[in-house]
């Protein structure tokens, strides 16, 4: 069977913002479609894209009263931004007050991506607590917006606070928001959490960084403690973890202006030295 390519076509503009791109076509049977978000050939999806599109097409098969809480993810091929990519999520589980439910990302029959994500009824008056308090840095109203790849990351505003600890190439700690509004749910909140989330890499920190080439992503995880909106300052802080094996595994917590710990992440990257 030959399978279609599909692109876009010469009038269908590119999506500027995280929020056009959080908007999935409803297919039959708990499928979804993302649209492509280039018009310019082929280049590689941004990890934290794909990983926001799977967490939203999720979130549109649970009960209203369910939030996202944590997101484990492996991502298996570079994704084209040329081109479409099909979502298809699996019901795993609805329980009393937890749902659990897996995603498929394909592009042409191909799998690219794969998510487990669990969503669970908010519990009033638990206990609260927080182990490690936001790190002592300057306010994103005293930096200037630092400039990434605007193709790769849409309307994502970046400020970079001084940072003690050295690092190469990406900040490892950072201002992040996004600029236009999302929409008033949760659960879409979640998705810009975990888009921004992958952005830079605790491996910065890392010994011989500055001998590795890129760092493609192997696994991501993301567990979101507290609600916090992306369209606000949220500051993320990296920490290379361990290098072996031809891998690099490093750590992150992610705060809210108020310095509330709104999430923590975990990612294991390719970290080898080129071979001549």
């Amino acid at each position: 069977m030959t399978r279609t390519r599909e692109v876009f076509d010469g009038n269908q503009a590119a999506p500027t913002a995280v929020a056009d791109v959080l908007h999935l076509k409803t297919l039959p049977h708990d499928r979804f479609r993302a649209d492509p978000v280039s018009t310019t050939g082929r280049r590689t999806i941004y990890g934290g894209q794909v990983a926001a599109q799977s967490l939203r097409a999720a979130s549109l098969t649970v009960a209203d009263d369910r939030v996202a809480h944590s997101v484990h993810a492996y991502f298996l091929a570079a994704g084209d931004a040329s081109r479409p990519v099909d979502l298809a999520v699996e019901r795993d589980r609805d329980g009393g007050r937890y749902s659990s439910r897996r995603v498929v990302a394909s592009q042409d029959g191909s799998v690219i991506f794969t998510m487990s994500c669990s969503f669970a009824r908010p519990s009033d008056g638990a206990p609260e607590y927080q182990a490690v308090p936001m790190p002592g840095v300057r306010p994103p109203a005293e930096l200037q917006t630092h400039h990434l790849n605007a193709a790769r990351t849409f309307d994502l505003e970046v400020r970079v606070p001084d940072d003690p600890e050295p690092w190469y190439r990406w900040p490892a700690r950072l201002w992040l928001r996004i600029r236009e509004p999302l929409d008033d749910d949760p659960n879409v909140r979640a998705c810009g959490l975990v888009f921004l989330s992958d952005l830079c890499t605790g491996l910065s920190r890392a010994p011989q960084i500055e001998q590795v080439g890129l760092l493609p992503s192997v696994d991501h995880a993301v567990w979101l403690h507290r609600g916090a909106d992306p369209n606000r300052w949220l500051l993320i802080d990296l920490h290379a973890l361990s290098t072996s094996g031809g891998r690099g595994v490093y750590t992150g917590r992610i705060f809210d202006e108020g310095g509330s710990l709104a999430a923590s992440l975990a990612q294991e990257s390719l970290f080898d030295l080129p071979r001549h």
